[in-house]
């Protein structure tokens, strides 16, 4: 399955950027779906995750509220050829340098007007999301990055549950992945009850197969 486009890069630094987006591209992207800039030139490709969507309005939107019956045509054609962007948050967690992916914060941010896409591609998510070994023990590195956002505006605990079932669908319903990944959270997260077990219990809502995993472990 090919990568679809869902927009540009408006602004970034290099903990996250921001994607606008027409409104006929908001019905590919979701919250917690993985994204990519993928830059035009000779430079890292940088991953991120996808923790809020933002609608602003305009004047002829705040005129349109207040009217009583609004002509179908006239909201159509507003929601189709506003000139306002629909703009994504996204939060930075891997890059892609040469053919090598790695799960952290990229050495530069993207560039205004850079292509990005949703990953949808099964052989990349498999290679972005797979488990495996760093020298300080780290299994899925970019869920500590996403932990580390705990007190922004990033909503932790949703993006994580949001996240991980969205891999374990594009994975073809990986229970093997999915155990990997509720496990390392837990390691991660054995301080922190407070975010484990609203974490733990939305995941066990969403894939209830996977309910006796889902168990933190008594202090």
């Amino acid at each position: 399955m090919s990568n679809p486009e869902i927009g540009r890069v408006l602004r970034a630094s290099t903990t996250g950027f921001a994607v606008g987006c027409r409104v006929g591209q908001l019905s590919i992207p979701a919250f917690g779906g993985l994204v990519k800039a993928q830059p035009v030139e000779a430079r890292e490709a940088i991953y991120g995750l996808i923790y809020n969507m933002n609608i602003d309005d305009d004047p002829l939107v705040r005129r349109l509220v207040l009217a009583e019956n609004p002509p179908v045509n006239v909201i159509n054609d507003q929601r189709q050829n506003r000139l306002l962007p629909i703009e994504m948050s996204i939060l930075a967690v891997g890059y892609k340098a040469g053919d090598e992916i790695q799960h952290g914060l990229p050495p530069r941010p993207p560039l205004n007007l850079d292509p990005v896409v949703l990953v949808k591609d099964l052989a990349e998510i498999r290679t972005f999301t797979a488990p495996r070994s760093f020298g300080d023990g780290e299994r899925l590195g970019y869920l500590r990055l996403i932990l580390r956002n705990v007190g922004t505006a990033v909503p932790v605990d949703q993006l994580l549950v949001a996240h991980i079932v969205n891999m374990y669908e594009l994975r073809g319903h990986d229970v093997a992945w999915a155990v990997e990944a509720v496990q390392e959270l837990i390691e991660l997260l054995r301080s922190s009850y407070d975010i484990l077990i609203p974490t733990m219990e939305a995941l066990s809502d969403a894939l209830p197969d996977l309910t006796p995993v889902l168990t933190p472990p008594a202090t």
